[in-house]
């Protein structure tokens, strides 16, 4: 008999119940936004009650983090964009984690204070999540301080945070 390890079956059991969870969300394969165009429109608030909206971020280079708690990518890649607001929202860049999470408000807040993620965190609903296109996680977006979509990336691995970081940098020193 093979040997299948609990992590193994963990990973496999996540993978089947993002594609069944997603599966049920609308989804409008035109509705992605790609790179060079206008990021989709959304107000909503944080987990902490402040308004959020693409109005507000005008003039940041923001970065947007589909992501769920129960997701073991997405919680690889907080370290990671913690690491990212700390150094440079003072230079300009917003981070948003915008939590899928069917569990709810208290769920995703819970999580956030336990971990220390010193970024904003919105839930995102059904209609942001489809104005998005998100049919995985985590599925990352980087918006230029004109308001355009330059990157998504999607599932996380130090490459990939190696290349947001450096189009971050880049985004931070355009004019």
């Amino acid at each position: 008999m093979p040997f299948v390890s609990l992590q193994g079956c963990f990973r496999a059991v996540t993978l089947i119940v993002t594609a069944l969870l997603l599966g049920l969300c609308p989804y409008n394969a035109e509705a992605a936004p790609r790179r060079g165009q206008p990021a989709p429109p959304f107000k909503t608030f944080s987990i902490k009650g402040q308004p959020v909206s693409t109005e507000g971020l005008k003039g940041s280079v923001v970065l947007l983090d589909f992501w769920a708690t129960w997701c073991p990518p997405c919680r690889e890649s907080i370290p990671h964009l913690a690491e990212l607001h700390r150094k440079y929202s003072k230079q300009g860049l917003v981070i948003i984690g915008m939590s899928v999470d069917e569990g709810g408000e208290r769920t995703v807040k819970e999580y956030a204070e336990n971990h220390a993620i010193p970024y904003q965190i919105v839930m995102a609903s059904g209609r942001i999540s489809s104005d998005y296109g998100v049919r995985a996680l985590p599925v990352l977006y980087v918006i230029d301080k004109n308001g355009l979509v330059r990157e998504q990336i999607m599932g996380f691995s130090d490459q990939a945070g190696k290349v947001i970081e450096n189009l971050v940098k880049k985004l931070l020193n355009e004019k």
